[in-house]
């Protein structure tokens, strides 16, 4: 299958470029919980985040990243290689080439940039865009120390099967909230990623999967 071509032809689809309030969007019997809506920030930080896709002899795989145990936010969690914007930073496909760089020596030239997926707001203020960019498969992935303590890689035909995206349970303070999230193999994929994750199964389908209105 030619996911390249599909995924560039679904970048276009209302439900690939919505924007996603993802904690609202699976908990909607908390918004306005005070308890609860103390934990994330109304204030907005933009950031970008590049999802790698690079061609294997199984097929297209999905590059993440495990965060450093030392990080100040989101220790140790799996992430996409990105980070906050930049001032100098042209656009969001600009701050994702150049934290990607930083992060696991993606080179910017090596990325052959397909689109973006809508905006992706998370916990603690983020407002994420999801670059999506087709690697060289040539490329030599090299984790920064200090920011990435290990690079893995998920088959997108795991990615593209709905099934493997789910929601989990949590509590807070005494308070139960839902999580999207991607298990895969030892590696727990929750959160925002997952999310995001969840967005690009969703632009890999044939059809739409969702009510563009609803967002179910």
């Amino acid at each position: 299958m030619d996911w390249r071509t599909r995924i560039e032809q679904n970048l276009n689809r209302a439900s690939a470029q919505r924007v996603r309030a993802m904690f609202s969007e699976i908990n909607p019997h908390l918004v306005g919980d005070k308890l609860f809506e103390s934990r994330w920030s109304d204030i907005r930080k933009d950031a970008a985040v590049l999802v790698p896709l690079i061609p294997r002899p199984s097929g297209l795989h999905v590059v993440l990243t495990v965060r450093s145990s030392n990080m100040p936010s989101h220790a140790g969690q799996i992430s996409f290689p990105g980070g906050k914007a930049h001032p100098d930073d042209a656009s969001p496909v600009a701050t994702a080439l150049r934290e990607a760089h930083e992060e696991v020596n993606i080179a910017p030239e090596r990325v052959d940039v397909v689109g973006r997926l809508g905006v992706h707001k998370g916990g603690l203020g983020f407002s994420v865009t999801p670059i999506v960019g087709i690697v060289d498969s040539q490329t030599d992935f090299v984790p920064c120390p200090r920011e990435v303590a290990e690079i893995f890689e998920v088959p997108i035909d795991f990615v593209a099967d709905l099934n493997n995206h789910v929601t989990e349970q949590r509590e807070h303070k005494g308070v139960k909230y839902n999580m999207f999230a991607a298990p895969y193999g030892r590696f727990h994929i929750w959160g925002l990623t997952a999310g995001i994750l969840r967005t690009l199964a969703e632009t890999l389908q044939d059809g739409e999967t969702i009510n563009v209105e609803t967002g179910r």
